[in-house]
């Protein structure tokens, strides 16, 4: 080829480019790469358009030439990844982990570290996971499966507001969970908990034969004894829900209690379902879906009990200036600290993230 780049060339960087995407997303639910992988898709990326540029404004002369470039290319795209997978190694290497830490504290580690400085904290929380998983090999897998979905619930996963999906299971293997919203002092509904449960009756419609969770606990001030999971119940079967398909659970104030009270009674009473679909508020099914998820992959390790599965969601399209996605993290970082029971730092992230010492990155 004269005056441009080899197909050849081409081929071999596009081909190296393709097998790398292939080894690093081997699972749809954890599509997000790791800093590793960050690093090696964008060596790769630089690679590619160099070579590009090349053909396009310098040519690169006879094919004999081009024929040295491919060998060039190939051996250099080789290089980058080798090197950037040297790169974040070493850099996990060189980290310094508090000695005699606890199994409880490694997570509380990693889950304040993601929570307070998201990705810049990768080489440290993939040191502590390596930590974790020396000790106990289930769950410093588990834990990294947890981790990788976190970062796929905030940056990859679709959202559908005001779309039912109408690709998931049509028998009672699935069950719709309705999360619910803090009550009125009164003990009456708020109307962004109607408007969660007018999208949940629409997907009950789409998924006749599913089950349809109401879960939340008392959160009204002058009414303690009202729960949400019962309101919504009886407001889903005054519009026609069939009383076989409700699951009432009011006994959970926090959307970590939902997903762990949720388990339970799935796993108890109807153990031939394995999927959920997640509704609530759109700004909530990123930090719902982590919860539940997370939640369920624990509960099913720690008791060796079958797995179930958040795998679609819907929502209604609210706001809320109290839940701002500037501040999700934060509260994702709540539930999770809560899920392994430190419910006094999950409280301070919760309500008084000010106060909160931050771990050292």
């Amino acid at each position: 080829m004269q005056g441009g780049i080899s197909v050849s060339v081409l081929y071999s960087i596009i081909s190296y480019r393709v097998a790398f995407f292939k080894r690093v997303q081997p699972d749809r639910r954890y599509q997000s790469l790791n800093s590793e992988e960050k690093n090696m898709r964008k060596q790769i990326a630089w690679l590619t358009a160099a070579a590009l540029l090349c053909g396009m404004l310098s040519g690169c002369g006879s094919s004999s030439a081009a024929d040295g470039t491919q060998s060039s290319a190939a051996a250099s795209s080789s290089a980058a990844a080798e090197n950037a997978s040297a790169s974040s190694a070493e850099a996990e290497s060189s980290i310094v982990l508090p000695e005699n830490m606890t199994e409880n504290e490694l997570l509380e580690q990693i889950i304040t570290l993601h929570g307070c400085y998201d990705h810049e904290a990768d080489d440290k929380v993939n040191a502590l996971l390596k930590e974790l998983g020396s000790r106990d090999e289930r769950k410093g897998k588990l834990w990294t499966d947890i981790m990788k979905y976190w970062d796929y619930a905030n940056n990859e996963l679709k959202v559908n507001v005001d779309e039912v999906p109408t690709d998931l299971p049509q028998d009672d293997t699935l069950a719709l969970a309705v999360l619910g919203f803090e009550l009125n002092p009164d003990g009456t509904m708020q109307d962004e908990l109607v408007g969660r449960l007018e999208i949940a009756l629409k997907c009950a419609e789409q998924y006749p034969n599913a089950y349809v969770i109401c879960t939340g606990g008392g959160t009204a001030a002058n009414a303690p004894e009202v729960t949400e999971g019962r309101l919504m119940g009886d407001w889903m079967l005054e519009h026609g829900l069939a009383k076989e398909r409700l699951i009432v659970e009011d006994q959970s104030h926090t959307t970590a209690e939902n997903a762990e009270n949720s388990y339970d009674i799935l796993l108890r009473d109807y153990p031939q379902v394995d999927s959920v679909m997640l509704i609530s508020s759109s700004y909530h099914i990123a930090w719902g879906a982590l919860l539940f998820e997370a939640g369920f992959l624990r509960s099913a390790s720690e008791k060796q009990t079958p797995e179930i599965h958040v795998i679609s969601n819907c929502s209604c399209p609210i706001t809320n200036d109290k839940y701002l996605w500037s501040e999700i993290l934060r509260w994702e970082t709540g539930g999770m600290l809560q899920m392994i029971g430190n419910d006094e730092l999950a409280m301070q992230y919760y309500f008084d993230y000010d106060s909160v010492k931050k771990p050292v990155l």
